[in-house]
């Protein structure tokens, strides 16, 4: 018997404990893609993410090498669509799965642990190739956009709402997080700190994944970053969450499978003036994310000049609803080009009344 199939039996074996000792969780079905990769025993990398899955009651079916192509089938749609949830895996090879249109025609639930799938050149659901790679030391908490959403329930987020979702001595570093700002229509739920990184998003079923509208979610989706990732020190898709990342994935996945039907936040009151917020980060290298909030429904201009007053470059414009709205500046001008350290201001106009901050770029 090959290690392979040994491996394999014992999941099936772990996922039958899991149904004797939790039969309230039996038709809580997750279909868990992944494939071999470089050689990688992805069974043994993904073990834990399993484990922990059946541990807490759900009857979890691997799937390994099975959905490669370059097109789903009619047979390996009919297994995924036969779960409650679907979890794709980090440990996966790059050429595997080139079917965006395919898997974003699944109606099952489905989250994705890696934007390095995540991207144009794969599932279309973030525009950017450009991926982080800090290296193998160290990583940037996770930032609750949204603190009330069920993501983050029974976790400890600190003064700032952030939390170490990811354990840095297993190569977070190495994490797959999008340095990109567009997420279509869906809901930011986390950030990586500084600067603006999708880390866990959600999208509806039907809602495009970003602003291009290429491709819309058959489901409901989420990215979940998490999981290590090629080009360090340590294996691909090796289980990196803290305490708190497991609470956080553990809470994830029961959102996904529908023990919470939508998205929490706090009631929030109408506005009552016009309020350009202080930059975050400031000092900053390399963006920064400016905050606005508007009163009412308003023909809204964010611009950043320099000290001599010549505007630089222009980051919003345009008719915005009442509420808070915000943009990022990448410290760059209007035709792209990196500007110098200094100190610059950024000016919101809206509703014939005009306000201005300054800020620092560090290089």
């Amino acid at each position: 018997m090959t290690q392979s199939s040994s491996l394999m039996r014992l999941f099936s074996a772990v996922a039958i404990a899991g149904m004797i000792f939790f039969t309230d969780a039996m038709a809580q079905k997750i279909i868990w893609v992944a494939s071999t990769y470089k050689g990688a025993d992805s069974l043994q990398t993904d073990k834990p993410f399993v484990d922990s899955l059946v541990a807490h009651g759900y009857n979890v079916q691997v799937e390994m090498n099975s959905m490669k192509g370059s097109a789903l089938t009619d047979s390996q749609k009919t297994v995924l669509e036969s779960g409650d949830l679907i979890i794709f895996s980090r440990a996966t090879g790059s050429a595997d799965y080139l079917d965006p249109a395919g898997w974003n025609s699944i109606t099952k639930p489905l989250i994705l642990n890696n934007v390095w799938a995540a991207r144009i050149g794969k599932w279309q659901w973030t525009p950017t190739d450009n991926l982080l790679n800090g290296g193998d030391a160290g990583c940037p908490p996770y930032h609750a956009e949204l603190p009330d959403h069920q993501v983050f329930t029974g976790v400890t987020l600190d003064a700032n709402g952030d939390v170490l979702a990811l354990d840095s001595t297993i190569g977070t570093g190495q994490t797959s997080i999008s340095n990109t700002s567009d997420f279509g229509d869906g809901e930011l739920i986390a950030t990586a700190m500084p600067g603006r990184q999708e880390t866990i998003v959600y999208w509806e079923t039907g809602v495009a994944f970003n602003m291009d509208g290429m491709y819309a979610a058959g489901g409901p989706r989420m990215l979940f970053a998490c999981q290590t990732r090629e080009g360090g020190t340590f294996g691909v898709g090796m289980y990196n969450l803290t305490p708190q990342g497991e609470k956080m994935y553990l809470n994830a996945v029961a959102f996904m499978l529908g023990k919470s039907t939508s998205i929490s936040k706090k009631p929030v009151a109408v506005p009552a003036s016009y309020t350009l917020e202080h930059n975050y980060p400031n000092p900053f290298n390399p963006s920064t994310r400016i905050a606005f909030t508007l009163p009412s429904t308003s023909v809204t201009k964010i611009s950043v000049y320099n000290l001599l007053g010549q505007e630089i470059t222009v980051l919003a414009e345009g008719t915005f609803q009442v509420g808070t709205h915000e943009v990022i500046w990448n410290g760059c001008d209007r035709f792209g080009n990196h500007m110098p350290s200094g100190v610059y201001l950024y000016q919101m106009e809206a509703g014939n009344r005009s306000q201005a901050r300054k800020m620092l770029l560090l290089k």
